[in-house]
């Protein structure tokens, strides 16, 4: 629909290998799956990553459902390594973000922050991968 914002917005900082998602509104999982191919498609799974949260709304998006495309997303993204990620959320919403926390952990290290700034200074710590 014209003049609707797009419910994830993806910046890709290439020089620095940090990826910055910010999430408004109610996301469906059709809209966090083409975040993900758009992010595979670029080249930047290695990268630090922030993923905001904090303005999107409850999910309708079940546990059983997020596990499911988790597993479909993995048949089409690139295999190897995946970067840091920080969660920032409400603390009032965080459910969701435990959820995908508890996924994709094994994975690479992922916190959930309250501020974007404690999830900038935590990203800061992990080296950039070229």
């Amino acid at each position: 629909m014209l003049g609707q914002p797009m419910p994830i917005h993806l910046e890709i900082y290439h020089p620095d290998r940090i990826v910055i998602g910010v999430a408004r509104g109610e996301i469906t999982l059709a809209e966090f799956g083409s975040f993900v191919r758009e992010l595979a498609q670029s080249g930047a799974m290695h990268y630090r990553k922030i993923f905001d949260v904090s303005d999107a709304k409850s999910s309708t998006v079940n546990q059983d459902e997020l596990l499911a495309a988790d597993q479909r997303l993995r048949t089409v993204t690139p295999k190897g390594p995946r970067g840091p990620l920080a969660v920032v959320a409400d603390p009032k919403r965080m459910e969701v973000a435990h959820t995908f926390k508890a996924l994709t952990a094994d994975d690479r290290p992922v916190e959930i922050f309250r501020s974007i700034h404690d999830a900038r200074k935590w990203l800061a710590t992990f080296p950039v991968k070229f």
